[in-house]
């Protein structure tokens, strides 16, 4: 029994012209006692107010029309009689949007001839998810008399109702309009599996490159319990790259990638010759068993429901025309699609069976995506090595680069040492040259050209030669002002030619000497000529390498 206070009911309003909010209402059976339903007390909430406020806020829009207008208005406030809400929501819908522009009696016959040209399988699945129960149709059959008052969506679901045979007709009509596009779907799925197996069976490539890896692993595994193996299950392809290179940028993938392609190259696209193995490992044998069961079962229910339509009842009702043709045809398709998936299921157990592995615990999924894992995993080894490889060209160009430059800093630094031990030879040899000038006697010959050189190097000789100049000054102090070291000289040497040999032998000698020093001495580059030199044959050597560099 209800759990509602009889006591308190539910008041109703009158003359409201608001919109209407479109719930769906919940039935007085189905509350309880205990439910929040049982408990309101909404009129307490009344205010003339609120009424006036949702009156103002959501009024409806009046259509002032007369006439047939009115009359479509007045159908719109009919009350259902037979259908519930939900099912009259539904059957509004597909009227407004599929079955646009059909009349009913035009989709009456369009279903019984069978036509299918003007539906599609998604309008008449929804037809059969929205056909009212078999008790709500027999009901509907008996308002005939009451047919206009009936509201759209009940006059919609009346006509379906005397439609013979109404449910199992459009799951005929869904199977044949769905069966040309699934067996177009399976077909090219077969084959590809089965070209995927004959691929994997002959492909001399694929196979060299497996005894390569059993080698590998043999050598490797040598001592353990997988050594000297006789082979191993494909799964291990898509697991190569798990083992690391001992610097942990490349792993066994990239190894047997170079491997291939600097000493088999002949067996490096083995990719090439399989295929079908991708669209192949796309293939799921249990969603085309399935299909072909569901295949099956449709034709078996077709072929009973052929047994209601020996006698037609309406020179509009074709399906026992139309059916019966397709089933023909339709068995003949089955057929062979169900000796294609049989010849199928075979390759792919023999093919498993080929590496070693037991059909029944592998499945061709599992089997074609493992093997594909590893085509696209062996491919991006080889992108990578590429990239590797011009890496290190990159790394090994610059690399050189530095050598090259440190080779040339070190060989700048080499000269410039070099150099500077070249002028300190020529500092260390003055002395030299002037003990050899001595011992010879050259120093005691030098020409008046000679001496006038030595003069106007004395103008910048700098402190040395001011040093030089002193005894010169000493000794020719009694002749007047001294005029320098070349003036001085010439006197002496004057006074030597018109006195002859007055003078002694040893002040002679020293006189000799003290010249042959003047004359080493002023032909000496002073240190700050020297360190001048030395800066601009560097200049010149510097500027000369940096010509260099640019030339490279």
């Amino acid at each position: 029994s209800s759990g509602i206070n009889a006591e308190y009911g539910k008041k109703t309003y009158t003359g409201v012209t608001t919109k209407k909010l479109n719930w769906q209402s919940i039935p007085v059976k189905n509350i309880q006692k205990t439910t929040f339903w049982a408990k309101t007390r909404e009129m307490d909430l009344e205010s003339q107010d609120l009424f006036e406020s949702l009156s103002e806020e959501f009024a409806a829009k009046v259509a002032k029309e007369t006439g047939p207008a009115l009359a479509v208005a007045k159908k719109k406030v009919k009350e259902l009689k037979v259908i519930d809400p939900k099912a009259s929501q539904n059957f509004g819908i597909l009227l407004n949007s599929s079955l646009k522009g059909l009349s009913f009696e035009e989709l009456r016959v369009l279903i019984l001839k069978c036509d299918d040209s003007s539906l599609s399988p998604s309008v008449m699945e929804s037809l059969l998810r929205f056909l009212p129960s078999g008790e709500d149709m027999a009901s509907l059959r008996l308002l005939k008399d009451e047919y206009d008052e009936l509201c759209t969506a009940e006059q919609f679901a009346f006509m379906l109702s005397n439609i013979p045979r109404i449910e199992p007709r459009l799951q005929a009509m869904v199977f044949k309009k769905k069966f040309y596009e699934e067996a177009k779907e399976i077909k090219p799925d077969l084959t590809y599996v089965i070209a995927a197996c004959e691929e994997l069976k002959t492909s001399e490539k694929f196979g060299k490159c497996l005894e390569l890896i059993l080698l590998i692993g043999n050598y490797m595994n040598s001592g353990s319990r997988n050594a000297e193996s006789y082979g191993f299950k494909l799964n291990f392809l898509t697991k190569l790259s798990n083992t690391k290179a001992h610097d942990n940028r490349s792993n066994m993938l990239h190894f047997l990638a170079n491997l291939l392609e600097s000493r088999y190259p002949q067996w490096v696209n083995f990719r090439d010759d399989l295929r079908n193995l991708e669209k192949a490992r796309r293939v799921s044998d249990d969603q085309l068993s399935k299909q072909l069961r569901g295949m099956k079962k449709s034709l078996n229910n077709l072929k009973k429901e052929l047994e209601f339509h020996k006698n037609p009842e309406s020179i509009d009702d074709r399906f026992g025309t139309e059916m019966n043709a397709f089933l023909k045809f339709a068995n003949d398709e089955y057929e062979k699609l169900e000796a294609t998936y049989t010849n199928m299921g075979k390759c792919v157990a023999e093919i498993i069976s080929f590496y070693g592995e037991d059909p029944k615990k592998t499945n061709s999924e599992e089997f074609f995506s493992d093997i594909v894992t590893f085509c696209n995993d062996f491919e991006s080894a080889r992108v990578e090595n590429t990239k590797m490889k011009e890496a290190k060209k990159r790394e090994e160009k610059q690399k050189e680069l530095k050598e090259k430059e440190k080779r040339k800093k070190e060989q700048r630094e080499k000269e410039r040492k070099d150099f500077i031990i070249d002028q300190q030879g020529e500092g260390e040899g003055v002395l030299d040259d002037l003990m050899d000038a001595l011992k010879t006697g050259q120093a005691y010959n030098r020409d008046n050209r000679r001496q006038k050189q030595r003069q106007n190097r004395g103008k910048s000789g700098g402190e040395r030669e001011k040093r030089s100049k002193k005894p010169d000054q000493n000794r020719d102090r009694s002749g007047g002002d001294a005029g320098g070291e070349g003036k001085g000289n010439r006197n002496l040497q004057r006074g030597r030619s018109q006195t002859g040999h007055s003078q002694s032998p040893r002040h002679k000698n020293n006189s000799d000497n003290q010249d042959a020093l003047d004359s080493i001495l002023n032909s000496t580059p002073t240190r700050t000529e020297r360190r001048q030199r030395a800066n601009t044959r560097g200049e010149s050597k510097a500027s000369e390498a940096l010509q260099r560099v640019r030339a490279l």
